[in-house]
């Protein structure tokens, strides 16, 4: 096993390597080997000797029984759905641009532990992530990234008052880009603040030719499934998160 800050890797003698990251609510995110399916059991029976907390597996629904099977015997289950969609930028592009009282500045204008702030009062009330303390530092590291893209991770600040009231980060991936979060402050909800944020972006990606991206939304949130079917978003497929809680070692 090796180890890095929040960071945790483990190795079979044939090559395999499967990675986990601890994620700001303390549950552990399992990246399995695709192409070492046979080595799965060996690799999920280390980590759960050596870790304490959830682990989270997340995987297409409709798996094969043997992988099924492989989750289940290292004491995984099925915990929550998110469907996958495929947005067109068109759909996001509205006739009449938004009016709102707040600034829209990318994400590094800011100060990080104030945005992680939001992030974490957003999170709240997003399925799966109830329990998210992140850190400044932690947001700082995640921009660290080869996706990343100032012009597409945005905050919406309120002109007088200073406060900041929603945010939309979208991850410049290849072949698209993938909207990781939007959301607003609970004070902000039914408001067009969501709009304005999806519109700037939707403007930065259209001027760069881009024609789709990808998004999840948790299989209860009923909201976000209307806001992307009413963007004409079409749904590709679904995915199963599976969670082990049994306490392992502690770490």
């Amino acid at each position: 096993m090796n180890d890095l800050d929040g960071v945790r890797s483990w190795s079979t003698e044939d090559g395999a390597v499967m990675s986990a990251l601890q994620r700001p609510d303390g549950a552990w995110s399992i990246r399995l080997p695709e192409d070492h399916v046979t080595a799965w059991a060996a690799l999920l029976s280390m980590v759960t000797a050596d870790l304490s907390g959830a682990l989270l597996v997340s995987r297409p629904g409709g798996q094969s029984v043997e992988v099924d099977s492989v989750l289940r015997r290292a004491g995984f289950t099925p915990a929550r759905s998110e469907t996958v969609w495929r947005l067109p930028v068109a759909g996001l592009l509205a006739r009449l641009s938004v009016r709102t009282v707040h600034r829209i500045v990318p994400v590094t204008s800011l100060e990080a532990h104030s945005v992680a702030a939001l992030d974490n009062s957003i999170r709240r009330d997003i399925p799966g992530t109830g329990g998210w303390v992140g850190t400044g530092a932690q947001l700082t590291a995640s921009l660290d990234d080869p996706e990343f893209d100032p012009a597409l991770y945005l905050v919406a600040q309120h002109s007088m008052s200073g406060s900041l009231d929603g945010l939309i980060r979208v991850w410049n991936r290849s072949p698209e880009p993938r909207l990781g979060c939007i959301g607003v402050t609970r004070p902000w909800r039914r408001t067009r603040l969501a709009l304005a944020l999806v519109q700037q972006i939707a403007g930065t990606l259209h001027a760069r030719g881009v024609t789709h991206i990808t998004a999840e939304t948790d299989a209860t949130n009923h909201d976000s499934h209307l806001m992307a079917t009413h963007h004409g978003g079409e749904p590709v497929q679904t995915t199963i998160e599976w969670q082990n809680t049994r306490p392992g070692r502690p770490v």
